[in-house]
């Protein structure tokens, strides 16, 4: 019975150890069209990753007569590298940032930026959207929240 409970147990760790190589999730799996859709409106084109960034992959939706008034993007991505400790302290010193309740284990708004960076177990991740020309910071900060809360679903 214990030789079965060792072999269990490496079986275990191989697993574990091929999920952590893994690595994040695909970008374009943090939302889906429909949810980047409830958030911004308008004409929701399909993710597509963007591989060209030392940040690592991003996913960006091409948004058309978006709620904001004008087409934009919206982009999505685990932020490589970071973990609960490095999100607390981004959190305290990006210039503006504010606290968003409601969303994952953390999560603040950066209004330079119209982004959300939200933390959920140990994993960190960003939602933003980039609409240029948008009259109203209020409106894009609550659709940013609204994609910020689909993304957390899934991370």
């Amino acid at each position: 019975m214990i030789r079965g409970a060792g072999l269990l147990c490496a079986f275990v760790l191989v697993l574990a150890a091929s999920a952590q190589a893994a690595g994040p999730p695909s970008p374009c799996k943090l939302v889906t069209v429909a949810e980047v859709k409830a958030a911004f409106g308008g004409a929701v084109a399909a993710g597509k990753i963007d591989n060209n960034l030392p940040s690592g992959p991003q996913c960006i939706f091409h948004v058309k007569h978006s709620n904001l008034g004008v087409d934009g993007e919206a982009i999505v991505f685990v932020t490589p590298g970071q973990s609960a400790a490095t999100f607390k302290i981004a959190k305290k010193t990006v210039p503006g940032a504010v606290g968003v309740s409601g969303i994952a284990s953390g999560a603040f708004y950066n209004p330079h930026t119209t982004s959300i960076e939200l933390l959920k177990g140990n994993a960190v991740a960003s939602a933003q959207g980039v609409f240029l020309g948008a009259s109203s910071a209020a409106k894009i900060k609550a659709d940013v929240v609204v994609l910020a809360k689909a993304v957390a679903k899934h991370l």
